[in-house]
């Protein structure tokens, strides 16, 4: 579905020199251009993928799979019913996560573990192009292609599989999950009244609300499974709080959650209270600043520490405030949004990169169905052209913390930073167009 484009947006194509000329450079340059890119990308998902994947399934270094390794032994325990928080220094994920960790590594001796989040890695890997390709509103063979690339060559996703994180299986969960529900929202199209049915409109009313609540069911549980790493996906849950029209999305999200908390509780001393109090006060002590491009990393430069909880919880607040105002947007521009504010809000190390893909999506698609005349396709289609250039290259220049990187390393880390925050910015007043276009359409109608 394509985002909604005002009246004043369809208007005919600008005559201006430098439109015609940035068509004219597309239209004869644009193809070998993808080519090059997919050349490059197809280099680098062989590279990447067999380098990690073998990581994954057999290394025995000090970082090869060690989340997974974690994930395994505060599974194991939780089960068991030995102490987790408190216990172990790493296990700083709330109760819920395990009952949702279990069906992946709860089951199985470590070395089937390990194949098996190999597999529904690269399983979740393909979704997440297959989607991509979906909603970026592609129209050629070599753009399907390109963006159905992008997720294996860029180097979030490897990084994932080489630590055995979770990025990977929850950014398409996620996305998926919330495209859904917000497609399900009254300003959307979600059915189709067929025409035998045309006489029997209550029976299509019937039909409809039944497709909807299926619709919701399955979304929900997608975006259940995604808050297994909350630091990655709690953002995001602004979208299901102010679905316009409708609060059926936030009452199945929550219950479904508390559901899988619940679950958990029954396998360790404590409560549903007392276990989620520990598991903060783990957390808290997690709190750090190993990664980069995130509010902790500035804080800390700033000596400015014991300001990290404050900052992000100032800055998840304000997401959720921006979420209620803009709630009618196009939802790839609220997807763009969240996903800024997960990678900025909290420590994230390189492997939680893949949240850039949301807004790289948001990217192509703002500068492919955006007129050449206007200002913001050539700032989309730029900015989607920097962040594919910074996730494909090289990852060990973002593995030290900040305090221990050479210049050539803070120099490409303050890169992604500012290029995130610009597109931040970018969606941000997006945003504010679209809405003060909508105003304007509906007070000439």
């Amino acid at each position: 579905m394509e985002p909604p484009t005002p009246a004043s947006w369809k208007q005919s194509e600008s005559a201006d020199a430098q439109a015609i000329w940035l068509k004219a450079i597309w239209s004869q340059h644009g193809q070998w251009l993808l080519q090059i890119g997919i050349g490059l990308m197809v280099a680098a998902a062989l590279w990447r993928f067999g380098l990690e994947i073998s990581r994954l399934l057999w290394g025995e270094q000090v970082f090869d799979a060690i989340d997974l390794l974690n994930r395994y032994k505060e599974v194991d325990r939780w089960f068991a019913g030995l102490p987790v928080y408190g216990a172990m220094n790493n296990a700083d994920y709330p109760p819920a996560s395990y009952t949702m960790l279990w069906p992946l590594v709860g089951w199985l001796n470590l070395s089937a573990a390990r194949w098996l989040w190999a597999i529904t890695t690269l399983m979740m890997v393909a979704w997440l192009g297959w989607l991509g390709m979906r909603e970026s509103l592609a129209t050629t063979l070599w753009e399907k292609v390109f963006i159905l690339l992008m997720p294996f060559a860029l180097y979030p996703a490897s990084a994932t599989i080489h630590m055995g994180q979770a990025a990977n299986h929850v950014m398409p969960a996620l996305v998926m999950g919330l495209l859904l529900l917000q497609r399900s929202r009254p300003d959307q199209k979600t059915t189709q009244q067929p025409a035998r049915l045309s006489s029997h409109p209550h029976l299509i009313r019937n039909i409809a609300i039944r497709n909807i609540v299926i619709r919701d069911i399955v979304a929900a549980v997608m975006v259940i499974f995604s808050f297994v790493k909350p630091t990655l996906s709690a953002p995001f849950f602004w979208l299901v709080c102010f679905t316009p029209g409708r609060w059926r999305p936030f009452f199945l999200v929550s219950f479904g959650y508390l559901t899988m908390a619940f679950i958990a509780t029954q396998f360790q001393i404590g409560n549903l209270l007392s276990l989620h109090v520990d598991w903060l006060a783990q957390a808290r002590t997690q709190l750090g600043t190993r990664g980069h491009a995130n509010i902790h990393t500035w804080l800390e430069a700033m000596g400015l520490s014991d300001w990290m909880l404050p900052a992000s919880l100032v800055l998840f607040a304000a997401a959720g405030i921006w979420t209620y105002r803009y709630r009618w947007a196009d939802p790839w521009i609220l997807l763009s949004v969240a996903s800024l504010v997960a990678r900025f809000w909290t420590d994230h190390r390189m492997f939680d990169d893949l949240l850039i893909w949301v807004p790289m999506i948001a990217l192509f698609r703002l500068a492919k169905v955006l007129p050449w005349g206007r200002s913001t396709k050539l700032i989309a289609a730029l900015l989607f052209t920097l962040n594919w250039f910074a996730l494909m290259g090289p990852a060990r220049f973002l593995s030290n913390p900040l305090s221990r990187s050479s210049p050539l390393e803070i120099a490409i880390k303050t890169g992604h930073a500012l290029l995130w925050l610009s597109s931040l910015i970018f969606f941000l007043v997006v945003a504010r167009q679209l809405v003060v276009r909508r105003h304007a359409v509906e007070a000439s109608s």
